[in-house]
């Protein structure tokens, strides 16, 4: 029986998994949240996902007997777990390649900039956010992130765009597992093979039996022992 290591994607937290684990076969349950990584990184070393995932392996003690689930940029950590331990890895909305981010930049002296100025957390800039997200499938989800973006500490912020667009090498390893819906506004489809799912971005809380589905589906080919949790 495996264990499952949830990672969450960007302006998000732990609780994005609620709703999916109830559609997932028994086993421990540890839900990474990635905020007390960030407070306790040193302020001398630099910021990128391979060393993030050295960290989280070390922390958690993650190993090639775990299975890690992770969304967006949860699955893009993930990516590089795999790389680090061996573990299995299913990504959720998330990419290997960067250039599937859909974003206006990849310069991380102009996002610097941005979450300095303040631009980022303005109210107006959430506002419209907020307008736009009223037509996703998982909108609560996205205006609780949206919510969380006026209040949280831009030096969190930044170091998750850091984990994010810092150029690394690609990983060798590829994830075992990935899910994607073809309507995600934030991360285009790869091009490796994927199970498509219904919803958007946030398809795991839109449509959790669905995307649970898959994962006990692959768990089972993969001679897993899938109890139902």
């Amino acid at each position: 029986m495996p264990r499952f290591i949830f990672i969450h994607g960007n302006l998000d937290v732990p609780a994005s998994f609620e709703r999916l684990l109830r559609f997932l076969p028994a086993g421990e349950r540890c839900c990474i949240d990635l905020e007390p990584t960030f407070r306790s990184w040193p302020s001398n070393q630099p910021v990128d996902v391979v060393e993030v995932a050295r960290q989280l392996a070390k922390t958690y003690a993650i190993g090639s007997d775990d299975v890690v689930i992770g969304h967006s940029m949860g699955g893009w950590i993930a990516a590089h777990l795999k790389e680090a331990t061996g573990a299995t890895v299913i990504q959720l909305n998330s990419w290997t390649n960067p250039r599937k981010i859909n974003a206006p930049t990849r310069n991380l002296r102009v996002f610097k900039a941005f979450v300095d100025s303040g631009l980022y957390q303005h109210k107006w800039v959430i506002t419209i956010a907020r307008t736009a997200a009223r037509l996703w499938t998982s909108r609560d989800r996205m205006q609780a992130s949206l919510n969380r973006l006026a209040t949280i500490d831009p030096a969190y912020l930044y170091w998750q765009y850091a984990l994010i667009f810092k150029p690394v090498p690609s990983p060798t390893r590829l994830p075992d597992l990935r899910i994607h819906s073809r309507r995600d506004p934030v991360i285009r489809p790869p091009d490796e093979p994927y199970v498509t799912v219904p919803g958007d971005h946030v398809a795991h809380w839109g449509f959790p039996a669905e995307v649970g589905h898959a994962i006990t589906t692959f768990l089972t080919n993969s001679l897993y022992d899938t109890q139902p949790g």
